[in-house]
């Protein structure tokens, strides 16, 4: 959806644009990986811990826990192999990311042409990832086990989150470098450069989901 509204000021002529596109990402796993996990599994990758931002791109970003209901062990690993966090018909999945992005800019007409005046790009990730209560009367070997399960799930979705804040960088840089003749030019290129970042974002997540 887009919203611009024109208004004049100094004889110049100024558009703000809103545009919003939400998109969820998904992991599929199977059976035999939670069976095959080791202790030794590496410790998990919590992405970036001090991502370096480029102005105008704000990120607000959490991690939410579902609860997997089982006793033992082996109900867990049953109960997450048959998880479906999007609904009944949805494709199995134990880990889930969910993100919006919402880019904002604002061009101005001069001598030259129309150039962008500023740009931000506001993204929020959820990141929801699986609690199991059992844990707490679990053996110290399926405590391990868990702790390796849960951390490859973590590392995955966690290069999810990282893959959204880099395309939403990406995109913030290539909305400051367009330039047009027109403002009606440099604001269709706006959206054009939306909708490639989208696209691109859409395989890189696919692209590491079939990784």
């Amino acid at each position: 959806m887009t919203s611009c509204a024109f208004w004049v000021s100094n004889e110049r002529s100024l558009c703000a644009a809103l545009r919003a596109y939400v998109r969820v990402m998904r992991t599929t796993w199977i059976s035999p990986v939670f069976l095959c996990l080791l202790a030794t599994a590496p410790v998990a990758g919590q992405g970036r811990a001090e991502p370096n931002l480029r102005p105008g791109l704000q990120i607000v970003a959490q991690e939410e826990r579902y609860v997997v209901e089982a006793e033992t062990f082996q109900q867990m690993i049953a109960v997450l192999n048959g998880m479906r966090l999007e609904g009944e018909r949805a494709r199995l999945s134990q880990g889930l990311t969910v993100y919006k992005v919402v880019p904002r800019w604002k061009y101005q007409l001069g001598s030259g042409g129309c150039a962008m005046i500023s740009a931000e790009v506001e993204v929020e990730i959820t990141v929801k990832l699986p609690l199991w209560p059992g844990f707490a009367n679990a053996s110290d070997e399926y405590r391990l086990r868990w702790q390796g399960i849960l951390r490859s799930i973590r590392e995955h979705e966690y290069e999810h989150r990282d893959i959204t804040i880099d395309s939403a960088s990406e995109l913030l840089q290539n909305l400051f470098a367009l330039r047009a003749r027109t403002c009606r030019a440099l604001n269709g290129a706006a959206e054009a450069a939306l909708a490639l970042a989208e696209e691109a974002l859409l395989s890189r997540h696919a692209e590491l989901d079939g990784s």
